[in-house]
């Protein structure tokens, strides 16, 4: 199935948890991730593909906006999708 999604939506979620969130040194100890309202965003090693997930969920953006989801289930991607709006949402304290 595929799942239709506002990629300029999701890129400026990207770009508020970068901003806004918790930064936490990745594994790999070049990139960063950040944490925020339950999502965690991350850039992959050539800096055009970027990451959002919350460990259930995941949704790659590659060069040219084109994007792929990974989940295992109907409730994961909701739950996903709903996170979204509480990062849209958040307002720095």
């Amino acid at each position: 199935m595929r799942n239709a999604i506002d990629i300029y939506q999701a890129l400026k979620v990207f770009n508020k948890i970068v901003e806004c969130g918790e930064k936490h040194k990745a594994e790999n100890g070049y990139n960063s991730r950040y944490h925020l309202c339950g999502l965690q965003a991350e850039t992959g090693f050539d800096g055009y593909t970027i990451t959002l997930s919350d460990g259930r969920t995941s949704l790659n953006i590659y060069f040219h906006n084109k994007y792929q989801f990974d989940y295992p289930d109907n409730e994961a991607f909701e739950n996903f999708m709903r996170r979204f709006g509480d990062v849209i949402k958040h307002t720095v304290q």
